[in-house]
């Protein structure tokens, strides 16, 4: 089920709102309006382009991970609970085992490294599932185990499906266990949201931000003035983390 949020997200995508502005264009060309539909075509191509350059993408994902750079375990303090947020993956593979991780693998390896750096006792991990579908929290904690990590430090929520639900349904979990102080991992894009909602719940958090899109050298090959998918693929990311942000917001959530 779409919430309002993801669906507004889906429609602002460059991808999305390229094509509408497309089909408007058509529509508009069709009933005679060739003035209102070169405009819209015009528009289709700002929308899909800007996005898809290096320069598009930086100035829509730096904001947002620029505030919560990467830090290594060391830097980091101690706490009562590593809180691991889902997103890592796309589900179950077909004819794989388990998870098949996605961009945002950089979450689970982080999580573990955090573990056997005695940052923290206990790793729980928050996401659940569609109904048909076993809960991401669950298939991310047999990656952990894969990796080592012992069966009884992982405490698994599996009922959220937003960022919203994931801090309120491991907030409750957290305060009831009498775990306080936690260690947020999540993409850094992710993190603004994440972080506010988790402190909404009167969690003392401290970001443990992994998984940062933007590359640190530009592709020698390709200029930045290019197109390529995935500098749109960015820039939707950021995106989706803006409209996140702004929804919650307006909504009194944050």
């Amino acid at each position: 089920m779409l919430t309002a949020t993801k669906l507004l997200s889906l429609l602002v995508y460059p991808l999305s709102l390229g094509l509408l502005l497309l089909l408007g264009a058509v529509f508009s060309g069709a009933i005679g309006r060739r003035g209102l539909s070169w405009l819209l075509t015009l528009l289709a191509f700002l929308v899909l382009y800007f996005p898809s350059t290096e320069f598009g993408s930086e100035a829509l994902m730096q904001p947002l991970e620029g505030r919560h750079p990467a830090f290594s375990p060391e830097e980091l303090p101690a706490a009562d609970a590593i809180v691991l947020l889902g997103g890592a993956s796309n589900g179950p593979a077909r004819f794989g085992r388990g998870a098949d991780l996605n961009d945002a693998a950089d979450r689970v390896m982080f999580a573990a490294e955090l573990y056997f750096s005695g940052k923290a006792p206990i790793i729980l991990i928050s996401g659940g599932g569609a109904e048909s579908m076993p809960a991401e929290a669950e298939l991310l904690a047999q990656q952990l185990q894969a990796l080592q990590i012992p069966r009884k430090q992982l405490l698994l929520e599996t009922q959220s499906r937003t960022t919203f639900d994931n801090a309120v349904m491991a907030g409750e979990m957290l305060k009831n266990a009498g775990l306080k102080h936690i260690l947020l991992v999540t993409s850094g894009a992710h993190m603004r949201r994440s972080l506010a909602l988790f402190e909404k719940q009167g969690l003392q958090v401290t970001a443990a931000a992994t998984d940062h899109q933007i590359p640190q050298f530009s592709d020698p090959y390709i200029p930045g003035w290019v197109p390529t998918f995935s500098r749109l693929a960015r820039s939707s990311r950021a995106i989706h983390e803006w409209v996140g942000y702004w929804a919650y917001d307006n909504s009194g959530k944050l």
